[in-house]
């Protein structure tokens, strides 16, 4: 937790916030695929729309955590034509964030 300006000198990733992992299904098909050093394979997890797991299945996948959204806004049908028709512009958006993290990421 962050709960002075010097903190932010000690802060070693970018984390993520479980109540993103709600609204990721609620709008998105979600599956997270991860490893850690001890387990021998990966655990792939897909979850509902609800956010409830409904499928746990070994994978294949070195060490770490990745995060596939699929069909994102689809759920929403005026919001899917809408990010659909602006594909281009959010791409770059995303791309550009990303470009941002790489720049300050110092690991």
């Amino acid at each position: 937790k962050i709960s002075k300006f010097e903190d932010l000198e000690q802060v070693r990733s970018f984390g993520f916030r479980g109540e993103a992992l709600s609204s990721l299904c609620a709008l998105s098909k979600l599956t997270v695929t991860t490893r850690t050093e001890k387990d021998p394979t990966a655990t792939k997890l897909e979850y509902s729309s609800a956010g409830e797991l409904v499928k746990q299945t070994p994978s294949a996948r070195g060490i770490g955590t990745t995060m596939t959204i699929e069909g994102l806004f689809k759920p929403l049908p005026v919001r899917y034509r809408e990010f659909q028709k602006n594909a281009k512009r959010e791409f770059g958006k995303a791309v550009k964030i990303l470009q941002s993290y790489a720049i300050i990421a110092t690991n």
